[in-house]
C-alpha cells in the first residue's frame, strides 16, 4: 500500500465516530486472526517439515552450522527453512496483539 494511500485510510478512518473505529478496528481483527491462524499452522508445518527432514530444529542447525560439504540442496533449504522461522515468529507475535485487542473489545461489548 503506498503512503498516500495509507494516509486516506487513516483520514477516513479518523473521520468515523470513535464507537464505528471500535467497530472497523475489531471486525478487521477478526478477520486478519483467522488469516493469521492458518498462515501461523502453515508455518508450522513447514518448520516440522524441515526439522523432520534434518533431525534437528533450525537453531540447534544455527548452533552447530551447516556441514562444510553440505549441498546445493541443503543450502537452499536453510534459506527456506529460515524464511518459515522468521514468518512463524512474526505471525506469532501479530496473533498476540490480535488477541489484546480482540479481548479489549470483548471487554468493551461486555460492559456496554
Amino acid at each position: 500500500m503506498s503512503a498516500e494511500s495509507a494516509l486516506k485510510i487513516e483520514a477516513s478512518l479518523a473521520a468515523l465516530p470513535s464507537a464505528e473505529r471500535e467497530r472497523v478496528a475489531l471486525y478487521g481483527a477478526h478477520l486478519l486472526f483467522t488469516e493469521m491462524k492458518g498462515r501461523l499452522a502453515l508455518a508450522a508445518r513447514e518448520l516440522t517439515r524441515f526439522q523432520s527432514k534434518y533431525g534437528m530444529t533450525l537453531a540447534r542447525l544455527n548452533e552447530v552450522g551447516l556441514p562444510a560439504d553440505a549441498s546445493l540442496e541443503t543450502h537452499e533449504d536453510y534459506v527456506e527453512w529460515s524464511g518459515w522461522q522468521a514468518t512463524y515468529e512474526e505471525t506469532h507475535q501479530i496473533l498476540e496483539t490480535l488477541q489484546a485487542i480482540l479481548e479489549a473489545g470483548n471487554a468493551f461489548t461486555s460492559t456496554s
